[in-house]
């Protein structure tokens, strides 16, 4: 793996632990076939995760990068509720 793919692989694990993490936020808020289709959604977003993982390291980078975005969410939600 080049390490241009390794920082795009990075960027992608990052975004979805990020993606994750605002799953969680909701969780509970839905019902019904909704709420099968969440949690679905929930388990394939970690398993992905997980299976990736297994193959490549789990680098500082990918910690930096993850931080990076969750900062960037924390500002622009609190922009959204004004």
């Amino acid at each position: 793996m080049t390490k241009e793919q390794a920082t795009e692989l990075n960027l992608l694990l990052a975004t979805l632990r990020c993606f994750t993490e605002q799953l969680f936020q909701l969780k509970g808020t839905h019902a019904g076939i909704v709420k099968q289709k969440f949690n679905r959604l929930v388990k394939v977003a970690n398993q992905y995760e997980r299976e990736v993982l297994r193959y490549t390291e789990d680098s500082p980078e990918l910690e930096t990068i993850y931080d990076a975005l969750m900062e960037v969410l924390i500002i622009v939600k609190k922009e959204a509720h004004g």
